[in-house]
């Protein structure tokens, strides 16, 4: 009973295939449905099988004639198959397993960005840290800066007007003692 399905689902194939006979150039395709699929010598169930392939394996389309297309498995092996059985998109359990590869890739990619994350917010609060201390050693060395200009300054004005105040008092006694040698009248 169940080759009588499967010549059923053969003659089914190749009748649809015949009437829309074409050639594919090098198509890529998938086994659709869950099936196992013979891959034969020649186009037709009289010829004797290669190997066979499964739901969700890739296929190359070489050729397509009378019900049969001519594929080259992911094997490298080349044959023919009953027309019908191929679609263009991966199937479901195909893209499964992508999207399942795809979501691990991703939760491992998160993982790494979330330490870098971490590991940027400590060095942030790190640098904040330092650039507090900076500040405040900044504000203290300004402090003690204006300090010791404000100590300094009063030396050197001390100093100056000392200068001065002698500069003067000797300038004057030198003016006096040089009046009373002078022979000089004054009017």
């Amino acid at each position: 009973m169940p080759w009588r399905l499967a010549s059923l689902a053969v003659l089914v194939a190749m009748t649809g295939a015949w009437l829309a006979a074409s050639t594919a150039a090098a198509a890529r395709s998938w086994v659709k449905g869950d099936v196992l699929l013979n891959v034969r010598t020649g186009p037709g169930p009289e010829h004797r099988p290669l190997g066979a392939i499964t739901t969700g394996d890739p296929v190359e389309i070489l050729e397509q004639a009378n019900g049969w297309t001519r594929v080259r498995t992911r094997d490298s092996e080349e044959g023919w198959i009953p027309s019908g059985f191929l679609q263009e998109e991966p199937p479901a359990v195909v893209r499964l397993v992508q999207v399942e590869s795809e979501a691990t890739k991703l939760r491992q990619r998160v993982d790494e960005l979330s330490k870098e994350a971490e590991s940027l917010r400590a060095a942030q609060q790190q640098a904040a840290a330092s650039v507090q201390e900076q500040s405040q050693e900044i504000e203290r060395l300004s402090a003690e800066n204006a300090a010791l200009q404000s100590d300094v300054i009063w030396p050197v004005m001390l100093t100056g007007a000392t200068i001065l105040l002698t500069g003067g008092l000797l300038g004057a006694w030198a003016r006096g003692a040089g009046r009373k040698a002078s022979p000089r009248v004054r009017l």
